[in-house]
């Protein structure tokens, strides 16, 4: 079954890098759509005539399918806005070859994160409901108290029970729940929402309406234990604070990866916030002064963000490769389309 999971997270890997849907490769290849998802889903067999349909229809060689570990396959556990699922493969080719420690200070649902599990990392995101999942992969106590909120939470699923759980951090004592508790919440109303976008308003309550599901399957259980083998036997710093805080603690020759809030495109119809502080024009030049901090200290830095002029003037000393993605997270399926990103090196 692992490898049948490796396989499909692989073809997936491969399938949005060339920003194909599920229904494109379809087409390309003459394989049903449904028998794709089930593939990348991990509940089918593929034959070796499959695979060659892949290959041509996605125009990669075979050995670029089977180009994956199977041993111990992680993926993000949410959906996230931003995420890097589908730019994996050439955010891997931009890594650099060898560093020490990993730091990614946005980490969010942690795309890039899974895919590498380094051996010694510091992750760190603003959101505290998000860093609440990330603590439960530590605890056994927790991780179990939060699958078994998870199946609840899936059982009793309505939309007066979405509405319910999502008006809980309105209550003055919000915060002082168990972590579990927050953090099946958390992922409970990500796979329940509307197109698992997570947004809170200015008072920093959640606010997005319901998906209007009948059935909602909160998580992979072979995922969930796998994240949390990994957190197990590896050494990773897990906080909830300020970027510039965490990074504090890179050496030369470690790596940070910032993954921030994006740029606003000219059409101003980017979602780049997911907590009630924004991250305007005067947090991206901090940023800036950051990486230029970091580079002098000798630490590998990567940086992601849309390609706008502004970005582009900020980093004009570093190296510049653009690339071309797709707005996952839109209100409007119209608004889904290509758009431009760059990922910056210092290296």
């Amino acid at each position: 079954m692992e490898i049948q999971e490796a396989f499909g997270i692989r073809l997936k890997e491969l399938r949005t890098s060339a920003m194909l849907s599920q229904l494109d490769l379809a087409k390309l290849s003459g394989i049903e759509r449904a028998q794709i998802s089930k593939i990348e889903n991990g509940t089918a067999n593929v034959t070796l005539e499959t695979m060659e349909k892949l290959s041509n229809a996605i125009k990669v060689p075979i050995n670029e399918l089977l180009n994956f570990r199977y041993q111990k396959v992680m993926h993000p556990f949410a959906k996230w806005a931003g995420g890097k699922t589908q730019l994996l493969a050439k955010l891997k080719e931009l890594m650099p070859e060898s560093y020490d420690t990993y730091f990614e200070p946005f980490v969010g649902g942690g795309a890039l994160f899974f895919d590498i599990a380094p051996k010694k990392a510091y992750i760190n995101d603003s959101n505290s409901e998000l860093i609440c999942v990330y603590e439960c992969f530590k605890n056994d106590d927790d991780f179990n108290s939060l699958l078994e909120l998870l199946d609840e939470h899936e059982k009793n699923h309505s939309e007066e029970y979405y509405y319910s759980i999502r008006e809980m951090d309105k209550n003055p004592f919000f915060n002082t729940l168990p972590i579990y508790v927050r953090a099946a919440r958390m992922i409970y109303l990500n796979k329940a929402c509307f197109n698992g976008l997570y947004r809170v308003n200015a008072k920093g309550f959640f606010n997005v309406p319901s998906g209007k599901k009948e059935k909602v399957n909160t998580y992979d259980k072979n995922n969930m234990y796998s994240i949390k083998n990994y957190f197990a036997n590896n050494k990773v710093n897990i906080f909830n604070g300020d970027y510039e805080e965490v990074v504090s603690h890179a050496k030369a020759g470690d790596f940070v990866y910032f993954d921030p809030p994006y740029d606003t495109l000219d059409d101003k119809d980017s979602f780049t916030a997911y907590s009630k502080d924004a991250f305007g024009k005067e947090e991206q030049k901090r940023l800036a002064f950051v990486f230029d901090e970091l580079t002098s200290k000798g630490v590998k830095v990567m940086l992601s963000n849309h390609n706008t002029k502004f970005i582009r003037d900020l980093y004009k000393d570093h190296n510049i490769h653009v690339i071309e993605a797709k707005r996952m997270i839109n209100s409007n399926a119209n608004g889904r389309g290509p758009v431009e990103e760059v990922i910056i090196t210092n290296y």
